[in-house]
């Protein structure tokens, strides 16, 4: 295998999954169909591809939300410390902003769950299939 080699990167395993051997690999048994075991792993890396992609997406969206999220609350918080020079406004103004910063991370943390969760359905979804298309490779023809 390539040193520089990267696992995580769908088209660098599917690329190695064309190249390997498959039906040399395998015993030669009656209603054994290395084709149809082949393309089932292809379906399987596009899914991997698929979820790696929705994830991919969902994270990129969310880094986006939390750059736009610190330029607004140092925003905020600057104009609050030049508006509240009043010690008891000044804790007013902190604790208001640190709860907007505490519902704004909730908010934001069921966004990955959200990308996280559509991801696994994803594989989860092929997962099922492929057990499925084993089971039917296995059944005496």
């Amino acid at each position: 295998m390539d040193k520089s080699f990267n696992p995580f990167d769908p088209e660098a395993m599917m690329k190695m999954m064309q190249q390997m051997p498959f039906a040399d690999m395998m015993p030669k048994m009656p209603g054994f169909d290395p084709a149809a075991l082949n393309d089932m792993q292809s379906r399987n890396m596009e899914a991997f591809q698929a979820a790696n992609s929705a994830a991919s997406a969902a994270y990129k969206d969310l880094f986006a939300k939390q750059v736009e999220l610190m330029k607004t609350m140092m925003s905020e918080a600057k104009a609050n410390a030049d508006a509240a020079r009043d010690p008891a406004k000044a804790q007013e103004v902190m604790t208001a902003g640190v709860q907007k910063a505490m519902d704004l991370s909730t908010e934001l943390a069921g966004e990955a769950q959200k990308a996280n969760a559509r991801a696994w359905e994803i594989v989860s979804a092929r997962m099922r299939d492929s057990i499925s298309e084993l089971e039917e490779m296995a059944k005496p023809k």
